[in-house]
């Protein structure tokens, strides 16, 4: 079942979002600490207005556990979305901390897709990407879009096999990404 998150669903989502981001995560949470990561995502995960809200995750829930998530939000929400981030990060470091913002405009940006290793390769990715594009489309926005990290072959040749073409390329926490998109006109 594919489903909104909820708040009870923190504990399980944070480790799918770490291990989708890695270095994102250490700049949104401010540490390099794993156990401190997992816990300050989680938290990000209970409150609202931010992009790691629950707000803004899906969820693929299989006997009862969360196996799968996707995190998108709408461009022009993004620069909004950080500023409790940014807020949060403040308190925590006593630093004023840079986000790079992923993505802008009247797009459906596809922000994390993680699927727990123990059940890749039953479509649970694809199933979650699907529900996240039909969210967009409903939405009535331009495109659905996406960073890939430019070192992460195989998900350059998914993206890429799904109709998504990279536009540009964008720095994220140190790292190259291409900033890829497809048009809700062509979408099958």
């Amino acid at each position: 079942m594919i489903r909104q998150a909820t708040t009870k669903d923190a504990e399980q989502i944070a480790p799918l979002i770490e291990q989708a981001i890695h270095e994102i995560a250490e700049t949104l949470t401010g540490t390099q600490e794993k156990e401190l990561i997992l816990e300050r995502l989680a938290w990000f995960v209970t409150q609202t207005g931010n992009r790691l809200s629950h707000e803004n995750i899906l969820v693929k829930e299989l006997d009862g556990r969360v196996v799968g998530i996707v995190i998108t939000y709408a461009g022009f929400d993004a620069a909004r979305l950080d500023e409790p981030i940014k807020r949060q990060l403040r308190e925590w470091t006593g630093e004023d901390v840079q986000i790079d913002q992923e993505t802008e405009g009247n797009v459906y940006y596809l922000d994390t897709l993680s699927v727990d290793a123990a059940y890749g390769g039953k479509g649970i990715g694809s199933e979650l990407l699907q529900a996240a594009a039909d969210e967009g489309a409903r939405r009535g926005l331009r495109a659905f879009t996406l960073n890939a990290d430019q070192t992460n072959a195989g998900a350059q040749r998914l993206y890429r096999r799904l109709g998504f073409v990279p536009v540009k390329t964008i720095e994220i926490s140190g790292g190259q990404f291409d900033y890829m998109e497809r048009p809700y006109a062509n979408m099958k």
